[in-house]
């Protein structure tokens, strides 16, 4: 059973009206009657403490209570939707309809956060799942901040994802948010790169923007550049500029990588590569390619920076910087 349109809005408006002043038991207690939900008890008739699994009564999964107070980002009201691109697209849509454009939105996932005083209300995609939660703001935020300031990179980026679009709501006054994480070398900045690929792809299908994405990642010399361009049906383009002083070995070298040099003109500026469908082995073949072409250029790793042309994201994984020299 999946939830009809007239439901889901129903319950995406019942979680944005949620009064959860306090995150005490009061708070929980009317969180669940104002949903709706009927609690789900063991074989001895008695519920879990602090953890409360629910029956919504609309044909989602069950509703999921962790009364972990103020001061915990543990602390939810969440519900899994359902499965598949359609459902995921039917909540955002009852969101924006409900509450406007996402306050935050980040990824991989992708999460889709509109922020209050009180709680913060999130519509995620963890696997091919949609979930629907509110958590406390301020809890949340202070976890995300400390995780971001002294948190070894993998465990930030896990938290806080690869990508982020920042919104321009006053709700988001006096906030702030993560820079990014620096890259050590080529091997690691590849594998960024790669995961880097895959999310915006796959996420950015999923959400109400442009169809056209395009980052280039550029370097001192003269033509020697990469670049990456989603198209409106998010299949994959990639670049790669050609030198003007290239010596003789170098169009063995890129068609080695999987570059094309044999059907382009030698007069063209550019070489390309198209992905028609990007999977996660796509993504890593599109980093390898991408990195060793800027290699194949002789420049140093530190003299790399990328700029993102559209739209307004901070790539928080990728590892370099937005400005020649610079670091996040």
């Amino acid at each position: 059973m999946v939830p009809t349109d007239d439901q889901i809005r129903e319950l995406v408006r019942r979680f944005a009206t949620l009064d959860m002043t306090g995150w005490d038991d009061a708070a929980f207690d009317r969180a669940a009657a104002h949903l709706g939900w009927r609690p789900v008890t063991d074989d001895a008739g008695a519920r879990p403490s602090r953890t409360e699994w629910y029956d919504t009564g609309i044909g989602t999964g069950q509703g999921y209570l962790a009364r972990n107070g103020a001061d915990d980002e543990g602390s939810t009201v969440s519900v899994s939707m359902g499965d598949g691109d359609e459902l995921f697209l039917r909540v955002r849509s009852a969101l924006v309809d409900e509450l406007g454009a996402a306050s935050i939105m980040r990824g991989p996932g992708p999460l889709l956060r509109w922020r209050g005083p009180v709680r913060l209300l999130e519509l995620e995609r963890i696997g091919d799942r949609a979930h629907l939660a509110v958590r406390p703001t301020e809890a949340v935020e202070n976890d995300e901040y400390r995780t971001a300031k002294w948190a070894e990179p993998d465990d930030g980026l896990g938290l806080l994802g690869y990508w982020q679009v920042i919104g321009r709501g006053p709700e988001l006054d006096g906030t702030s948010f993560p820079g990014g994480y620096w890259a050590d070398d080529w091997t690691e900045f590849e594998e960024r790169l790669a995961t880097t690929l895959s999310a915006v792809v796959r996420d950015f299908a999923l959400l109400d923007g442009p169809g056209h994405f395009t980052v280039v990642v550029r370097t001192p010399g003269d033509r020697r550049f990469v670049q990456w361009t989603t198209d409106e049906d998010w299949t994959l383009h990639i670049e790669a500029g050609r030198p003007s002083d290239a010596d003789a070995a170098w169009p063995d070298a890129m068609t080695a990588l999987g570059w094309d040099l044999a059907n382009t003109p030698d007069d063209e500026p550019c070489v390309a590569h198209a992905f028609p469908a990007l999977d996660v082995d796509g993504a890593a073949t599109a980093a390898r390619m991408l990195v060793g072409a800027l290699r194949s250029f002789g420049v140093a790793f530190e003299d790399l920076w990328h700029q993102v042309i559209s739209p307004n994201v901070d790539l928080l994984g990728i590892g370099i910087p937005t400005r020649h020299g610079d670091r996040f």
